[in-house]
């Protein structure tokens, strides 16, 4: 999505049925253990720790470490979004869900490792200098240090609301501008970037986002409003890059992409898991004349009530789609 905003969610939060997910086990902070919380890839789509990560709230964003130790994602507030994240400990269970150490008073989302790991990208609309005001959106970055992480670093880019970043192992970065919902790729020179738009077979005259760009840039996955022979109002499509030419985006299909609105793209390092967020239901809210309200609200306060979760599945799509763009 351009920016995630907590009203502009609720609009279109409760209503909207999930087809194709299969119902999920529910978990306690003491089961999620291993890397990747000990997720296997599946072909159906399953949603990730429910009641830990996938809550009643608005959560989205997810985004694993390289070895998958650490787990960091966005969760919305009522006036901004805000930077979590999870970790593996010592004795191999991972902590309860923080809010990262960088995370402020100003709204900050988005977060996504860098290939190596050394990095977190997120998108803040923190002041670029003690002269600015908040406001405007930017990408910004964090550093492994001993401690933790250094103080955000800020990239510039073309300084006109840039959002939703992912790195290439060369360190080229994929993005968007949200004046014009488009998505960009910015090259690394010495000192800074080198930006250029996406070309139109990508930009196809539709909004479009959320890009994450496969390490080696072979592929790139993103969000796309109302395309055509969508599945439902957002969904996901993949377009490759083949004797440096991107390819006609395929969409996903279900059950990735349903009719609810799916966004935020991941693949982990090791190239086994799919995870993204939607905003579908795996039950309807059922109401009946006389039906105590009581249901309605456990239902609300659970992770199936129409809010934003992170689900995850296997990548096996991506070779099956792949041969589909290489017959055409």
């Amino acid at each position: 999505m351009l920016i995630r905003v907590p009203q502009t969610l609720a609009l279109f939060g409760l209503s909207l049925l999930l087809i194709g997910c299969t119902p999920p086990n529910e978990q306690s902070s003491d089961t999620l253990s291993e890397p990747f919380f000990g997720v296997s890839p599946s072909d159906s789509v399953q949603v990730l720790a429910p009641g830990i990560v996938s809550t009643s709230l608005f959560e989205y964003n997810g985004t694993f470490s390289p070895v998958g130790d650490e787990f960091y994602y966005t969760v919305s507030l009522p006036n901004r979004g805000q930077v979590v994240f999870m970790k593996l400990g010592n004795d191999n269970t991972w902590s309860e869900p923080k809010f990262a150490s960088f995370s402020s008073e100003f709204s900050e989302v988005d977060p996504l490792f860098s290939p190596d790991g050394s990095r977190l990208y997120f998108t803040s609309n923190r002041p670029t200098s003690d002269s600015t005001r908040a406001g405007q959106n930017h990408i910004w970055y964090v550093e492994k240090v001993a401690d933790g992480w250094s103080e955000p670093q800020l990239v510039t880019l073309t300084e006109i609301g840039d959002f939703y970043s992912s790195l290439t192992h060369n360190g080229d970065i994929y993005f968007n501008r949200w004046s014009t919902g488009d998505i960009y790729k910015g090259m690394k020179t010495d000192s800074t970037y080198t930006v250029e738009r996406l070309p139109d077979v990508i930009n196809l005259g539709h909004s479009v986002g959320d890009p994450f760009i496969s390490p080696n840039e072979d592929y790139l996955i993103f969000r796309g409003n109302n395309m055509e022979n969508s599945v439902g109002a957002f969904d996901l499509y993949i377009s490759f890059r083949i004797d440096n030419e991107w390819t006609e985006p395929l969409n996903l299909g279900e059950p990735i992409n349903s009719t609810a609105r799916e966004i935020c793209p991941f693949i982990t390092a090791d190239g086994s898991l799919f995870i993204f967020a939607s905003n579908r239901q795996i039950e309807d809210f059922k109401t009946a004349p006389l039906h105590p309200i009581a249901t309605f609200r456990d239902k609300s306060q659970s992770f199936d009530n129409g809010a934003w979760n992170i689900y995850y599945t296997s990548t096996a799509f991506i070779d099956r789609l792949k041969a589909q763009s290489l017959k055409r």
